[in-house]
């Protein structure tokens, strides 16, 4: 099975518009595709719409961002697109989103860098403003070589000039994705913790707000990476899923796309298309 239930597009931290990254997935006979935006569901009715006529099949998706201790990120799918209490959430995220925009420009201003906020809402288009943008910025004046350099000194995470958005606790994340019609699932575990007791610990607990599956196949999972995380699956009555976390130029190291062949996984996507 072809599929990529996790990636990125323009309207959060990717590089590709979503109709490349459909156009993408199909050249390369991708079957089943989610694109999976940081807390923002903004592109979601266009991907479906783009789709329709098309040999592919899409699962509305989000990522929701956490402010667990170490990288814990929630994927949601098929999410009802009109759900009151989720868009409002994620409206108040995005609405911070701009003041964090402002505030990184600033902190590169004081590092000596002269841009403006207008240079980065020219490159932007009509996306939503995000850090890949104020790194294209940084590279078409040649204040960096490659975006990938502008992340890695400037704007990654904790980095020179970089600014922490609004995280919802795990807990309502995954409640909110479920309240919403949605399946929510442990994104990138090996980033949560090595402990799997731990780990153990966690999914028991959010498996009381509806928890539904894991990401077990991800890009930068190892094989016993893969064993590990099916087994928890199974030992706690989740589904798996798989995702590359495709970002296009702004993570060149990941290809969009896997194929995997698991019966597990065949019996989440059947689940996943029921709507």
């Amino acid at each position: 099975m072809k599929l990529d239930l996790h990636m990125h597009s323009t309207a959060s931290d990717g590089t590709c518009n979503y109709d490349e990254i459909i156009n993408i997935a199909i050249n390369k006979n991708i079957e089943i595709i989610s694109i999976t935006d940081h807390d923002n569901i903004n592109i979601q009715k266009n991907a479906l719409d783009y789709c329709e006529d098309k040999k592919i099949k899409y699962i509305p998706g989000v990522e929701i961002s956490t402010d667990y201790e170490n990288m814990l990120d929630v994927l949601g799918y098929g999410i009802d697109l009109n759900e009151t209490k989720l868009n409002e959430t994620l409206e108040e995220i995005q609405g911070y989103r701009t003041k964090r925009n402002d505030l990184m420009v600033e902190r590169l201003n004081d590092l000596g860098f002269e841009i403006e906020l207008s240079e980065i809402r020219k490159v932007a288009g009509s996306d939503i403003i995000g850090r890949p943008h104020i790194a294209r910025v940084l590279m078409n004046k040649g204040y960096v070589d490659t975006m990938e350099e502008a992340f890695n000194i400037y704007l990654g995470n904790n980095k020179k000039a970089f600014i922490p958005k609004i995280k919802l606790k795990p807990e309502k994340a995954i409640e909110l994705i479920t309240n919403a019609g949605g399946k929510a699932v442990l994104a990138h575990p090996k980033y949560i913790t090595k402990s799997e007791q731990k780990l153990n610990q966690l999914i028991k607990k959010f498996k009381l707000y509806g928890l539904w599956g894991i990401e077990v196949y991800y890009s930068k999972h190892k094989k016993n990476d893969i064993e590990r995380f099916k087994n928890i699956a199974l030992k706690n009555d989740l589904y798996i899923t798989a995702g590359s976390d495709f970002h296009g130029d702004n993570k060149p190291d990941i290809n969009l796309g896997m194929e995997v062949e698991d019966d597990l996984l065949v019996e989440s996507i059947k689940c996943l298309l029921k709507r």
